[in-house]
């Protein structure tokens, strides 16, 4: 295949029916982040969790996430379209299954696996939507993509009140399907019927993945990938220990520098994103004792504007470019979060929980376009999973931990307010390191950056 063949020149309806098929993985990561963020309190209630206890699970949970690299190394190998229909499978197992979790430590590893499958589900999606649609669109897709994440919690946030219902309150028909499907699974493997609340939220997603995984049956393979493995077929073999070797290539030389930038750039975003995300729904309703209802009202509105974010950020990353929109945000991002945890009206924290789910929707945008561009298709799900999924995640798994530490002496907004700064870190990293990639091809962006480095493309051969 040529690079004109490559790259598609419109949408076509296999193109949307794929962009439909992958937006559920988008839509499920939001859906599912926002379940175990509403079902906290009662969560703790019912297996005996303390709230710094609650941090160092949150922790351990999100180490799925960096183990997702895995799959990601292997979609280099073996393909984008095979990964995904075994994540899709793994996160339906293990999220069902967390409904009949009867302690902290079932509960954490059955999360911890449903994160490890949905994270490289989510990220596979970001790749192949990179790779199949035009050059001119990619932006605006991804930035589409993502941001079904958002409906993904507004769609959780307007659910819950209606499955965790307070002791004593009427049924409803939800309630009572979540209720029955959690009673005939426990009933079934002899295991004791406690009537929480959030095991139904978990029971009840099990419906709609049954259906995605049948449908994703239709995907093919990205033509970027297929032309790769007809050019690879003709290669030497290789052995187990030269892909072990190749796990590594992100890093090597020619790569470095670009890795580094979005690693460091994910880290910036997820110093605060992750803690913020775990304590919020326990700040509001045990510290600022608002019900399950506003809780639920000021989060679907909150990320209402996230969804604009997304959407903002796709148009003017494919305008003015991806590094002045990722900077921007940032530094907004920053300031929003701030002013969340620290303005306790319920006003304010419609407000600003809508100026901080923008401005953060707006930067994951810009960053997760970064992270899809920056790596030539043999390397690119790696390059991926190692920047976003790997040492991208780093402040994400120790930072909740740091958080439940620090809450005793400050308490949440103080120590919130101690990782705040981290996204203006970033908008300076962005500034002085990120390329401008808009309006390029991928084909293109990679021979753009092996030029750049000293040497020019003497550095291909350049090892780790």
């Amino acid at each position: 295949m040529t690079v004109r063949s490559l790259e598609a020149e419109r949408v076509t309806p296999y193109l949307g029916f794929l962009f439909l098929l992958l937006s559920t993985a988008t839509l499920f990561d939001g859906f599912d982040a926002a379940m175990i963020g509403f079902a906290a309190p009662d969560v703790r209630a019912s297996l005996g969790i303390d709230l710094k206890d609650w941090g160092l699970i949150s922790g351990i949970t999100r180490m799925g996430v960096m183990a997702s690299f895995v799959f990601l190394f292997f979609a280099d190998r073996i393909g984008r379209r095979a990964m995904m229909m075994l994540t899709v499978i793994g996160f339906t197992v293990a999220n069902g299954a967390t409904a009949l979790a009867n302690d902290p430590v079932q509960f954490t590893a059955l999360q911890l696996v449903a994160r490890l499958f949905l994270t490289a589900e989510y990220s596979l999606a970001i790749i192949m939507i990179g790779e199949e649609f035009p050059a001119r669109l990619r932006g605006r897709s991804i930035a589409i993509l993502t941001s079904l994440a958002t409906v993904g919690v507004m769609a959780m946030a307007k659910i819950q009140p209606y499955i965790l219902l307070p002791e004593g309150a009427e049924g409803n028909w939800l309630h009572d399907l979540g209720h029955a499907l959690v009673s005939f699974a426990q009933t079934s493997f002899g295991l004791p019927v406690d009537g929480a609340g959030w095991r139904s939220l978990y029971a009840l997603g099990l419906l709609p993945l049954v259906l995605v995984l049948v449908l994703r049956l239709a995907m093919r393979e990205t033509r970027r990938f297929e032309a790769e493995r007809v050019r690879a077929a003709t290669a030497p073999k290789r052995t187990w220990r030269d892909l072990a070797r190749e796990a590594g290539m992100p890093w090597w030389r020619k790569y470095r520098r670009r890795s580094a930038i979005v690693a460091l750039l994910w880290n910036s975003v997820f110093i605060v994103t992750g803690p913020s995300t775990v304590f919020y729904v326990i700040f509001a309703r045990e510290q600022l004792k608002l019900s399950t209802y506003q809780v639920g009202d000021i989060i679907f509105w909150g990320y209402g504007g996230g969804v604009a974010g997304h959407f903002v950020a796709g148009w003017l990353i494919d305008r003015i470019g991806r590094k002045y929109t990722c900077a921007g945000f940032y530094i907004f991002a920053a300031v929003a979060i701030f002013l969340l945890y620290h303005v306790p009206s319920v006003a304010g924290q419609y407000a600003f929980m809508v100026m901080t789910v923008f401005s953060f929707a707006a930067a994951n945008t810009a960053t997760y376009v970064y992270a899809s561009e920056l790596f030539p298709t043999e390397i690119r799900a790696t390059g991926f999973g190692w920047t976003t999924n790997l040492a991208g995640r780093v402040t994400e798994v120790l930072t909740p931990m740091a958080i439940g530490l620090l809450i005793a002496p400050l308490g949440i907004p103080g120590a919130i307010a101690v990782v705040a700064a981290g996204p203006v870190l970033g908008a300076l990293l962005v500034l002085r390191y990120a390329p401008e990639t808009r309006g390029l091809t991928l084909e293109q962006i990679a021979h753009q950056l092996d030029d750049s480095l000293p040497g020019g493309r003497t550095a291909e051969r350049a090892g780790s």
